[in-house]
């Protein structure tokens, strides 16, 4: 087991596996945002969030779901651009942390994602949808990380 974790380590495959699920999430998805389905459908996320509620109001649902993927799509070509530039990298993974740690706060603010079920709090389908953030949130954290440490050599 030692010589595989090496060689995992040798290869960066936690790296290269987590760079490329965050910017396959954040491309796929952000690039989803400019659609009116997409837009409608996060509207009970946004609009039921008091740290992101302000966007819809200001900027109405289309224009305001046009934001937040422009948002994950340039996040998303920072951390890829920094595979050459780390404080790209640095960057892009500084805005994914703040767009999961959002997303992760839809969990509390969003009716309907936890049910009570024989006394126990159960989360919905949208409220598992929507806890997988929270990984997301640490994959964006390790990019940072390590950014941050090719950024400074």
């Amino acid at each position: 087991m030692l010589t595989l974790s090496k060689k995992i380590a040798v290869w960066n495959l936690p790296f290269i596996i987590t760079t490329f699920g965050i910017v396959t999430i954040l491309l796929w998805i952000g690039s989803f945002k400019f659609e009116a389905v997409e837009a409608n459908g996060i509207a009970p996320l946004v609009t039921n969030s008091p740290l992101v509620s302000w966007d819809y109001s200001i900027f109405g649902v289309r224009t305001g779901s046009s934001l937040i993927g422009i948002t994950e799509i340039i996040a998303a070509l920072l951390i890829l651009a920094g595979i050459f530039k780390p404080s790209l990298g640095l960057i892009g993974a500084a805005i994914s942390i703040i767009i999961f740690f959002v997303t992760s706060t839809f969990v509390l603010s969003t009716p309907g994602v936890v049910h009570i079920v024989n006394g126990f709090p159960r989360l919905s389908d949208l409220g598992s949808f929507l806890y997988k953030d929270i990984t997301a949130l640490g994959g964006s954290l390790y990019l940072f990380v390590h950014f941050g440490e090719k950024a400074k050599v």
